[in-house]
């Protein structure tokens, strides 16, 4: 299985993606104390290499392993005057995007088709891979060729393959698997004739309703985090599912800029049996004041920043007296632009959560799913840990609000400290 995985990593990513690796990949193999060592012509000859792995030459071009090995045999072969002096720049527009692209795809579903039954099943996130290359052979095409369909349709049925219920119960699982914005680039008929079945009218109106959600365009439900929004607004509608709440904490998360992209929305059922948004929130930096907290910035986690966006959505009271000891809160962590990661609360916002009152969990994996948790029993005095307190309070500043409960335990957990050195 080791071809095929690196296979479908080379058609998986874009021409300039896989350039930038294959050189990355040749540049580590040098020593990097000795740059001496570096053949002077060593950037043309990996050009090379990368042109020929962006051309979807199947052997020997398939691995950082390979191109490594190629490039030493290159290099012994070139007398250092044989090498064409070719830049990046010039070696990407040299190529037919769209030839290459297919090239590549094709070399996986051949081999694919090639192995036994019980050797040919591909990681989930693999199949989003594949479809992520599928989707940009697409953006090459302007023919509307049936090859690129086709492609487009084979990689759907692998993605099946690899999860069943798409074919059979639960076809919009395919939600949880594959980033929408992703899916929302595929050709409709790729899906049913890729073999997602739907087995009644209600779930193929659910399906569409999802891959046409726009979440740019939905300027209530994605208001900016801190700004006030009603109760009885659309943040409240029986429109919500694990679906769209999913689809929502994961375009959260895009809008991170750093390095773990998470996305968070917080939820509990409305008294109608509709379901209740509370807060929003994705990981990104807040600048601190550094001669009062000795800090330059702080990481909000999307938890943390879901929950000081709950309580000025809702209050303090309401908040942590009723609406969070029913809640539910979504996370999702984005694998690149096409799968998801596996994202449980990390051990800052696990006691966060516990804090105000949240133990009921649901986080993306790799394979999927989502999974359910429950965390241990809720208990506020642990907003005085030093973990909980400080990046709740950074996003208590950062929304311009006061948290009483907070502040209360700072205050004694700062009174503690005190007594303890004295």
């Amino acid at each position: 299985m080791t071809e095929i995985a690196g296979l479908i990593n080379v058609a998986s990513l874009s021409n300039h993606e896989l350039f930038t690796e294959v050189i990355a990949a040749i540049s580590r193999c040098f020593k990097s104390r000795n740059k001496k060592e570096r053949p002077k012509n060593w950037m043309s000859i990996a050009v090379q290499i990368a042109l020929s792995t962006a051309e979807g030459q199947a052997v020997g071009y398939t691995s950082s392993a390979d191109w490594v090995e190629q490039f030493r045999v290159l290099s012994r072969n070139d007398t250092g005057s044989g090498s064409k002096d070719v830049k990046f720049a010039e070696a990407l527009n040299m190529l037919n995007a769209k030839e290459c692209y297919m090239k590549r795809l094709n070399n996986v579903l051949d081999l694919h088709s090639s192995l036994p039954d019980n050797n040919n099943n591909l990681t989930v996130r693999q199949a989003a891979g594949l479809i992520r290359g599928s989707v940009l052979l697409s953006k090459e095409d302007n023919d509307n060729d049936d090859a690129v369909k086709n492609i487009q349709i084979s990689v759907i049925k692998l993605l099946v393959r690899t999860m069943p219920r798409l074919g059979t119960t639960n076809p919009n699982d395919i939600f949880l698997a594959v980033q929408l914005p992703l899916l929302q680039s595929l050709d409709r008929t790729a899906f049913t004739n890729g073999g997602i079945a739907f087995p009644s009218k209600k779930v193929m109106e659910e399906f569409d309703y999802l891959l046409d959600l726009d979440f740019d365009c939905d300027t209530d439900s994605i208001a900016q985090v801190g700004e006030k929004r009603k109760r009885n607004s659309d943040d409240r509608t029986a429109q919500h599912s694990k679906y769209t709440l999913l689809l929502e904490a994961a375009h959260l998360a895009r809008k991170g800029a750093v390095r773990a992209q998470h996305g968070a929305v917080i939820f509990c059922p409305a008294p109608d049996g509709a379901m209740q948004v509370l807060g929003r929130g994705w990981n990104h930096d807040y600048l601190m004041d550094r001669a009062k907290t000795n800090k330059n910035k702080v990481v909000l986690h999307s938890e943390c920043h879901a929950i000081a966006d709950a309580i000025k959505n809702h209050g303090e009271d309401d908040c942590f007296n009723v609406l969070f000891p029913k809640a539910t809160i979504f996370i999702a962590e984005l694998e690149s632009d096409f799968a998801y990661e596996t994202c449980h609360p990390c051990p800052k916002c696990d006691p966060l959560l516990r804090a105000v009152g949240i133990i009921s969990v649901f986080y993306t994996t790799p394979d999927g799913c989502l999974t359910q948790m429950e965390l241990s029993t809720p208990t506020c005095e642990l907003l005085g840990n030093e973990n909980c307190s400080l990046p709740l309070k950074a996003a208590c500043d950062e929304q311009g609000i006061t948290c009483k409960r907070l502040d209360a335990a700072m205050k004694e957990a700062a009174e503690k400290a005190k007594e303890y050195w004295m």
